[in-house]
């Protein structure tokens, strides 16, 4: 890998309405790219918001290992299906490549801090899910923090009432209200948290807390980023 290359990546839906306004955010991205150590970064551009037509896209995840660095807007153009987007991020990680976006943090895959006295919240979502017991999956990241950590468990919630869709994640409100007591939250997935990647992030933002799933057996660190404000 060549040092101090990077690759900005962003997509457009090719209407006529649209080039000043994503020629400023690109500008945008540049001048962010700058910031964080790469003024010359290559542009991959896809004017359209199907996936299967964003050819560029592809083409910079084959070259990828051309690069040290990923920057984009935000962590939406990479994929809107937040289990997809959270592969990406690990195969992206383990060759190496760092990830910046304006708007919701920065990327690098590193170890979770198992080691470190920290307060957990647990949270688990089980919408749309029957007969699983929420007991069990409460056990279940118990023994997780018990055996592989040094944390100490605070406090448990679990959204199980309703079908999975937005608004029903009432106890992960409650969580946000109490995110203070808290220094780290443990999911079975980062799906827990929301399935579709740009709603992921909102909530992360709400959070301001790293996050560790079991699942991915990826650790989040949250940083707040140049771009977003409350």
């Amino acid at each position: 890998m060549n040092e101090k290359r990077a690759a900005i990546y962003h997509f457009t839906n090719g209407s006529a309405n649209r080039p000043i306004i994503y020629l400023k955010e690109l500008e945008r991205i540049k001048q962010f790219a700058t910031i964080v150590g790469y003024p010359d970064a290559e542009v991959y551009l896809d004017k359209s918001l199907r996936k299967k037509e964003q050819i560029q896209l592809q083409k910079l995840l084959f070259e990828m290992n051309n690069y040290q660095a990923l920057i984009m807007k935000d962590f939406y153009h990479l994929r809107k299906n937040t289990g997809a987007f959270m592969s990406d991020l690990i195969a992206l990680g383990s060759r190496g490549v760092n990830v910046y976006t304006l708007e919701d943090g920065n990327f690098k895959l590193e170890q979770a801090p198992f080691e470190q006295s920290l307060r957990v919240a647990i949270y688990y979502c089980g919408l749309g899910i029957v007969g699983r017991s929420i007991e069990l999956q409460f056990q279940i990241m118990e023994y997780f923090i018990q055996v592989c950590t040094k944390w100490k468990l605070i406090d448990e919630y679990a959204d199980i009432s309703g079908n999975k869709v937005d608004g029903n994640q009432l106890q992960l409100q409650e969580l946000i209200k109490n995110r203070d007591k808290y220094d780290i939250i443990l999911v079975q997935s980062f799906n827990d948290i929301h399935w579709r990647t740009a709603k992921f992030c909102k909530i992360r933002h709400q959070i301001q807390k790293d996050i560790y799933s079991m699942h991915e057996e990826m650790y989040l660190r949250y940083e707040k980023e140049v771009g977003y404000e409350e």
